[in-house]
């Protein structure tokens, strides 16, 4: 898995948010102690250095999509509570 840390400990040491020196190769099967954490999505654009633990993609998030504008629903409906 191709990530990007941004806490934590590394044995090659953590560079300062945004750094392309961030950006890790991680065995999926080698993790544990995993949590999903509340918070923003934390990521950096700068992934410019070819990777070579990654033989086949099977999903590329793009984290900077072109914004997209909210389209109004055609038949908004008023919700009714109970009473």
């Amino acid at each position: 898995m191709l990530c990007y840390q941004y806490g934590g400990e590394s044995e090659s040491g953590l560079k300062p948010a945004g750094a392309s020196d961030n950006w890790r190769c991680l065995a999926v099967e080698s993790l544990s102690q995993v949590e999903l954490l509340d918070g923003p999505w934390q990521t950096a654009e700068n992934h410019s250095r070819p990777q070579t633990c990654i033989e086949e993609v099977e999903l590329d998030v793009d984290t900077y999509p072109e914004p997209v504008p909210p389209t109004p629903s055609p038949n908004p409906q008023k919700c009714k509570t109970p009473a």
